[in-house]
C-alpha cells in the first residue's frame, strides 16, 4: 500500500498543469493506490471551447503531470486506463459538458519499482512541473536547436497517438495569419470578450492574472489571445514589444478526431510544455483557430499539406517556443488548493 499522502502530493504536483484560462477543471478520486481522474464541466470556459476539446486536452495535461508526480514521489511503476469513451452524438458540449460526472482515466500505483528510464525521466522532469508557465513575451534568443526539436518530438511521441513536428518556415507564416484572422474575429463576440473579461484577475483560485498578460508585437507578427479585451473596450497599456521573427512553432496532430485523441493531443502537449522547461526554453500557446469548426478545418488541411501527409492529420494544438535573450518575467498563476479538487 502506498502512502497517502505521497499520492496526495503527486496530486498537488499534478494541479500545476496547464489548462484553458487556467479553469483547472480537474477532480480526483483516490481509489487507495490508484487515482481517477475526472473533469468538472463547470469549472471550464464555454464560448471559448464550444465542443470541450479544450476540456479534454486540460484533462490530458494533468494526467501527463500525474503520471511524473506519481513515479517520482514513490518510485513505483504505474499504468493507465483511459475511459474517454466516444464522442457523445447528441447534447450539450461547451466546456465539455458531455464528459462530466465520470472518471476519464486511473492511474494506478504498481507493486514493482518503475523502470530505471521511466524514474529517470520522472525525476528529470518532477522538477519543472511547478516551474513550467506559458509566456505572452518575446522568444528572441533563438530557436530550438535541432536536437532541442528531437527531444520535443520524443516527448509529445510519448501519448502514443499523437506527433510533435517543427513547422517550416511557410507554413508557420500561414499558420500565424489563420490565428490572427481568428483572433481578429472574435473581437467583434460579446459573448468571447465576456468570457474573457471573466477570466482576467477572478478570486476563485484560477483565471489570468493580469500581470502575465504580457505586451503586444509591435509590428503584428505574433497574434497572441488578447486578454485586455473587453465588451466596454481595450483595457490595454497601449504598450508593445518587439516579438521573435519568425516564429518557432511545433504542431501537435494526431490521424483522427476522437476524444480520446483530444485527450491525448493535452497529453502531449504537456509533456513537450516540461521538457521544453526542462530544456530552458519559453513557451506560448497559439490555438484560437482551433476554437471554432471553419478556422480549425483551415488549420487542417494546410498542416496536411505542408507536412506532405498520406492522410488528412487533425491539428491538436501549436506551440511558439524558443530561448528567451534573458530571464523571462514569472508570474505565477493561482492554483485550487488540493483538498478543493479531491473528490470523497
Amino acid at each position: 500500500m502506498v502512502e497517502q499522502d505521497r499520492i496526495i502530493s503527486a496530486i498537488e504536483d499534478a494541479t500545476y498543469a496547464s489548462s484553458i484560462h487556467n479553469s483547472q477543471p480537474w477532480r480526483f478520486t483516490v481509489l487507495g493506490d490508484a487515482v481517477a481522474v475526472s473533469l468538472d464541466p463547470d469549472a471550464t470556459p464555454r464560448t471559448v471551447d464550444p465542443s470541450g476539446r479544450w476540456a479534454l486536452a486540460s484533462i490530458g495535461a494533468v494526467l501527463a503531470t500525474l503520471e511524473i508526480a506519481l513515479v517520482a514521489r514513490t518510485g513505483l511503476a504505474t499504468s493507465t486506463e483511459l475511459r474517454v469513451g466516444d464522442a457523445p452524438s447528441d447534447g450539450e458540449l461547451a466546456g465539455g459538458q458531455a464528459y462530466g460526472g465520470r472518471p476519464l482515466a486511473i492511474v494506478q500505483v504498481g507493486d514493482d519499482a518503475a523502470p530505471a528510464a521511466v524514474k529517470a525521466q520522472a525525476e528529470r522532469l518532477a522538477p519543472t512541473v511547478r516551474e513550467r508557465f506559458t509566456t505572452r513575451a518575446p522568444l528572441t534568443g533563438g530557436a530550438p536547436t535541432q536536437a532541442e526539436w528531437a527531444a520535443l518530438s520524443a516527448a509529445a511521441g510519448a501519448s502514443e497517438l499523437v506527433t510533435g513536428t517543427p513547422a517550416p518556415e511557410p507554413l508557420v507564416r500561414t499558420l500565424l495569419a489563420l490565428t490572427a484572422e481568428a483572433e481578429v474575429a472574435r473581437q467583434d463576440d460579446p459573448d468571447y470578450l465576456e468570457e474573457i473579461e471573466r477570466w482576467v484577475d477572478n478570486e476563485s483560485h484560477t483565471g489570468i492574472p493580469s500581470a502575465a498578460i504580457g505586451l503586444p508585437d509591435a509590428e503584428g507578427k505574433i497574434p497572441l489571445r488578447d486578454f485586455t479585451q473587453t465588451p466596454m473596450g481595450s483595457a490595454a497599456s497601449g504598450e508593445a514589444t518587439f516579438f521573435e521573427d519568425p516564429a518557432a512553432l511545433l504542431v501537435l496532430t494526431s490521424a483522427s478526431d476522437a476524444p480520446v485523441d483530444q485527450l491525448l493531443g493535452g497529453y502531449a502537449m504537456q509533456r513537450v510544455m516540461l521538457e521544453a522547461t526542462a530544456l530552458g526554453l519559453g513557451i506560448g500557446v497559439l490555438g484560437q483557430a482551433l476554437e471554432e469548426p471553419d478556422s480549425r478545418e483551415k488549420v487542417d488541411a494546410a498542416v496536411s499539406e505542408a507536412l506532405a501527409s498520406p492522410e488528412p492529420v487533425v491539428v491538436h494544438q501549436v506551440l511558439r517556443l524558443g530561448h528567451p535573450a534573458g530571464e523571462l518575467a514569472h508570474v505565477r498563476t493561482p492554483r485550487r488548493p488540493v483538498k478543493d479538487v479531491i473528490l470523497g
